[in-house]
């Protein structure tokens, strides 16, 4: 196997983000600003809905008081390259 298509080589994961740690999803809030999450790379999981009446993010992406998943249009997922 060519070490540029193993799925844990270091250059991967740091295209993905992983290497440092940080998840690396974007989306775009009413004003058009990028907003990027602010959580541990690996967190994201769609089936883990956020209760939002206190703002948890559950598997959701979060930044400040931005929580969203990979499904909006507006929305980079985490492993986007």
């Amino acid at each position: 196997m060519l070490p540029r298509t193993h799925p844990s080589t270091t250059a991967r994961r740091r295209v993905l983000g992983e290497a440092g740690g940080l998840c690396t999803a974007r989306t775009r809030n009413a004003d058009g600003d990028v907003v990027v999450c602010t959580l541990d790379a690996g967190h994201y999981d769609p089936n883990d809905k956020p209760p939002f009446k206190d703002g948890k993010p559950g598997g959701w992406h979060k930044a400040d008081a931005s929580i969203w998943n990979d499904l909006g249009a507006a929305c980079i997922p985490h492993a986007a390259l």
